[in-house]
């Protein structure tokens, strides 16, 4: 895996820039929202359960930042932010899923490099602060073990959609098509836009055929 990595390092590299690894998809609309689940459930994929305890973590967390840049909090802003959070942790679970068809694998190693290097946890001097990594935790409401259990589905969520998004190319013809539309379209672009339509077309693919309950009633978290 590592190896495929340095390999498309500059499609690895384009991605990473333009928001891939952020989790978001088209297509949301089609789950299946306000189903009533139990109490302890957001959301359930498939056969595994999302439990409400990390929605309501992320999502008090995620307000609590937009209060401190300086937004206002609207009822917009909270459903947009409802929304987004549980957009993102279904499609974490549902890449997750498949990861283990394509034997895409997280080490403890891997986990605790990506932890180690988080700009959150990182002192004055740039070095892991264990400090830095409970407070923020703490602030999560959330254990070790839960958090890096959500980090380590993000991860390797995150190495499949390079594997699928590896499979764009754009060729001199198609980027002149392209350009009739968007003059200043450059090739890098270009393939980002290539990959995305890869990615959703896969993402939508694989979302057909599986069971997505979302229970939101009674989720405005504070």
């Amino acid at each position: 895996m590592m190896d495929f990595l340095r390999k498309h390092k500059v499609k690895i590299f384009l991605i990473t820039i333009l928001g891939f690894l952020a989790g978001m998809f088209v297509g949301f609309g089609s789950y299946m929202f306000g189903k009533k689940l139990d109490i302890n459930t957001i959301a359930v994929v498939g056969k595994t359960k999302i439990p409400y305890k990390l929605y309501y973590s992320l999502y008090n967390n995620s307000l609590d930042l937009l209060r401190k840049s300086g937004l206002e909090i609207t009822e917009y802003l909270r459903t947009q932010t409802q929304n987004d959070i549980v957009r993102g942790l279904v499609q974490d679970e549902i890449i997750w899923q498949q990861t283990k068809k394509y034997g895409i694998t997280v080490s403890d190693a891997e986990l605790a490099s990506d932890i180690q290097k988080y700009p959150l946890f990182l002192n004055e001097q740039g070095q892991f602060d264990v400090r830095y990594y409970y407070r923020f935790l703490n602030n999560l409401r959330l254990s070790p073990k839960e958090y890096e259990t959500f980090r380590r589905k993000q991860i390797a969520s995150n190495k499949l959609k390079i594997l699928i998004a590896s499979a764009a190319s754009v060729s001199d013809g198609e980027l002149e098509e392209m350009k009739k539309e968007m003059p200043d379209l450059n090739r890098e672009y270009a393939l980002q836009l290539k990959a995305n339509e890869i990615l959703n077309d896969w993402f939508e693919g694989i979302k057909k055929n599986m069971n997505i309950e979302i229970n939101l009633q009674n989720s405005t978290a504070e």
